[in-house]
């Protein structure tokens, strides 16, 4: 054979190889790969859950220094119903759950999460809420009467603490500004020590600071609390309910399906509000009975 037809025979082997190579890779090696990824009840997924440790009731971490909290508890009722899942729990802080799910370090995260328009271009919201966030302004106990309320606080032209554009509250503000007059004027701003909301309202400078339930019972009402001097000086009021959910990476579209069909029988079957009860001392699920006032 001419040395020019063994040139020529080599380098059609070699293109067979490749050919043969990328459809093994691109084809049949990719059917593989994800038939294997697939979450399966033999071949359960594992799932890091987020969660902040320092937001007790809602998240945070036992004397066993294990995952506790409402939305920890929910969560593991969760896993119980998708066997093709494992459920892995990472105590973190605030800003890590939100960095970590946005990166794919967790697949879900939770702490008293708010859904929002802005929140929702990053994130991937589930259809379905998990809980109930017992939400209202923190008002002198003195002006309880004049400002204990959103139509209250608007009518007495009130000062409310500014609220981050981001925050469900925010929302909550606008919505009734679309309906009513007068307004509540509502500025926004970044984040800031909500024992510095409290001292504010306390001392004139604002008259209402919008916030939930547990975290004025932590900062207020306990004998240790950042703002325990303030108990009886301040009072909180109930507003309404708002829902809180999971946040899922934007890759979890098939984790979250499973988990919006896992929910919705977890509280039709009654065991959230129980969670609730356990957790908050009350059924925050029967808040949403009743519009924001």
């Amino acid at each position: 054979m001419r040395k020019l037809d063994k040139i020529i025979i080599g380098v059609i082997a070699a293109i067979v190889v490749v050919i043969g190579g990328v459809y093994f890779l691109g084809g049949r090696g990719s059917d593989k790969s994800t038939s294997s990824d697939k979450a399966s009840t033999d071949n359960p997924k594992v799932i890091k859950v987020a969660y902040a440790t320092t937001n007790f009731p809602i998240t945070y971490q036992n004397n066993k220094k294990q995952g506790d909290g409402y939305d920890v508890a929910i969560m593991r009722e969760v896993d119980k119903q998708l066997p093709q899942y494992k459920f892995d729990y990472v105590g973190t802080s605030d800003d890590d759950v939100l960095i970590g799910v946005k990166s794919g370090k967790y697949q879900v995260g939770v702490k008293n999460i708010f859904y929002t328009e802005d929140r929702a271009k990053t994130y991937l919201f589930p259809k379905n809420y998990f809980g109930v966030s017992d939400s209202g302004f923190v008002v002198r106990t003195k002006d309880k009467d004049k400002f204990g309320g959103l139509a209250k606080l608007a009518q007495n032209n009130g000062k409310l603490v500014p609220i981050a554009p981001q925050n469900g509250q925010y929302a909550v503000i606008a919505d009734y500004n679309k309906n009513n007059n007068p307004k509540i004027k509502l500025g926004s701003a970044d984040t800031f020590v909500v024992s510095d909301a409290l001292k504010w309202v306390n001392e004139g400078r604002y008259d209402a600071f919008f916030a939930i339930r547990p975290m004025y019972e932590a900062n207020v009402e306990k004998k240790n609390g950042a703002n325990a001097d303030l108990k009886g000086k301040l009072t909180y009021v109930t507003l309404g309910g708002i829902k809180t959910y999971p946040l899922f990476n934007k890759d979890q579209k098939e984790f979250a399906a499973a988990y919006d069909k896992a929910i919705t029988k977890i509280i039709k079957s009654g065991k959230a509000s129980e969670l609730s009860e356990k957790y908050f001392g009350q059924d925050n699920f029967k808040l949403l009975d009743q519009p924001f006032k």
